[in-house]
């Protein structure tokens, strides 16, 4: 468990859950390697939005930003496992993920509605994280 004074220094607003630090200690090099990948498909979403829907200059202007710090953490969380000696390994399939995309959101539509779709996909996935 982080102590009260490692949640001033860290500036977490609330603790974190026991069970996840177990799993933490458990596998580190898996967690790491999840969140790198995590990392790497956001800023890849990012840049698949902006390829696709190139004249929304208003989220090419947004999102381009966002591709750079994102793939800012993948380059730490890398470094972290470089300095760890552990490699990056496969990605896992991310059931939610898989869920959203075959239970809740539609496909087809217009190229409106598929950018909005698309968007909103995102935000709950960056959400949860």
């Amino acid at each position: 468990m982080i102590s009260e004074e490692d949640k001033l220094v860290l500036g977490l607003q609330l603790p974190t859950d026991p069970r996840w630090a177990g799993l933490a200690e458990e596998s580190l090099e898996e967690i790491l390697i999840d969140h790198a990948y995590c990392e790497q498909k956001a800023a890849s979403s990012c840049i698949s939005l902006i390829i696709t829907y190139p004249e929304h200059t208003d989220i090419v202007e947004t999102l381009t930003p966002i591709v750079k710090e994102e793939w800012s953490h993948f380059e730490k969380v890398l470094s972290e496992l470089r300095k760890r000696n552990m490699p990056l390994g496969r990605p896992r399939k991310d059931e939610y993920v898989y869920q959203l995309n075959t239970s809740v959101f539609k496909k087809g539509g217009s190229r409106q509605d598929q950018l909005i779709e698309r968007l909103l996909m995102n935000a709950l996935i960056e959400a949860r994280s």
